[in-house]
């Protein structure tokens, strides 16, 4: 939570460009009262490593298209939102998963144009909904909550702090299961149907023997006398393949 707390203050565009060393005090000065390890942390990080990146978003494109001729635009050119929610990314993907699917169904490059033109209508309603809320969360994180109410110290007595406490149980219990259900049970084509049970099956099928036999050679060996030699990481694996290459 510290550091979603942090990397929200440090990345807000409400700041105003500062020296590194102001940024640190700024930020300390924001963390009065917290515990000694925050301080820490703060005091021993080099100041050159202190840097200020705001974050921008923009409204949707609601009655501007994507596309203009053969050319598209996705992800964080088209649609950046604020980071939240994390779904900058997650949105990107879609949006390439819903593109790659169109034109593979596009026969005839004539048609290409239209193509383009329907993946924009397809995909402006679900980003523009999660732009909004990406943008509402970070607002409401920014300006409305605060460290909520509790009666074991003496933090959370602004009038924040009472609304983050009532809030509590609203947002895990209503606000946050609707949100998420909106954000993650989305399928690019439509319900999923079918497919989560027939992934889980075939992995189970493909990975199950292998699984199980590891185990048993584990707790083989285990009972032999002790364990066997631990295999190269797949790091480690990586870099002497790219050494013998070379």
């Amino acid at each position: 939570m510290y550091c979603l707390s942090l990397r929200s203050l440090l990345c807000s565009s409400l700041l105003t460009p500062r020296s590194s060393q102001d940024l640190v005090r700024y930020i300390k000065s924001l963390h009065e009262g917290w515990s000694d390890e925050v301080h820490y942390v703060l005091d021993n990080t080099p100041r050159e490593s202190v840097e200020q990146r705001d974050l921008y978003d923009r409204s949707p494109e609601l009655l501007r298209s994507w596309a203009d001729g053969n050319v598209v635009l996705c992800g964080d050119a088209v649609h950046p939102m604020m980071p939240n929610l994390g779904q900058g990314g997650c949105q990107a993907i879609e949006d390439a998963y819903v593109l790659t699917e169109m034109l593979a169904n596009t026969k005839k490059t004539t048609d290409l144009q239209a193509t383009l033109q329907d993946f924009y209508k397809k995909r402006i309603l679900r980003v523009s909904i999660v732009q909004f809320l990406s943008r509402l969360a970070s607002d409401l994180i920014i300006n409305a909550f605060d460290t909520p109410w509790s009666p074991h110290d003496d933090k959370g007595r602004s009038w924040k702090s009472y609304l983050t406490f009532f809030w509590k149980p609203v947002l895990q219990f209503a606000i946050f299961p609707a949100q998420f259900a909106y954000l993650y049970s989305f399928f690019p084509t439509g319900s999923m149907g079918a497919l989560p049970n027939q992934l889980e099956e075939a992995w189970r099928k493909k990975h199950k023997p292998a699984s199980e036999t590891a185990f048993s050679e584990a707790d083989r060996e285990r009972k032999e006398g002790g364990p066997k030699v631990a295999k190269p990481s797949f790091f480690q694996s990586a870099a002497d393949i790219a050494e013998s290459v070379v």
